[in-house]
């Protein structure tokens, strides 16, 4: 199949230099055309900061 999406070792920090906050720390992934992905974790964990930076790139 074709691969229409790799993320590759995705960092995300956030904050100032006194107070940092990891929300996305070493992701990495690949979607081929035709799956269908899901993101799970606990409230609160940060899921939406991975969709943020992939809509704002």
């Amino acid at each position: 199949m074709k691969k229409i999406l790799k993320v590759d070792k995705i960092l995300k920090y956030y904050g100032n230099k006194d107070n940092v906050t990891k929300a996305i720390d070493d992701i990495s992934f690949e979607v081929e055309e035709g799956e269908f992905i899901g993101i799970m974790g606990a409230s609160g964990s940060r899921k939406n900061y991975l969709f943020k930076l992939y809509i704002n790139y």
